[in-house]
């Protein structure tokens, strides 16, 4: 089962590799499961995001990054 969630998020970084973020609780980042591009519907002025299925110490989490804003966002939490 999983929940939308959809909601900004500030992760904490080891050099490059995403450590750690916070929603409510801290959810350490093990190791990402796998990651890809979304190009949007660039037509109608969606941005670009990077997708990245993690598994965390609590559950496994689905994270965007938009590069226009260099946001982070949790969209999903999944049991």
């Amino acid at each position: 089962m999983s929940k939308l969630i959809n909601q900004p998020i500030l992760l904490t970084y080891a050099g490059d590799f995403p450590l750690s973020f916070f929603f409510g609780q801290n959810f350490i980042i093990k190791y990402i499961v796998k990651h890809w591009r979304e190009a949007g519907q660039w037509w109608a002025g969606e941005p670009e995001l990077f997708v990245y299925e993690v598994s965390t110490n609590r559950c496994r989490c689905e994270l965007h990054f938009v590069p226009s804003t260099e946001q982070w966002i949790l969209y999903r939490l999944a049991d």
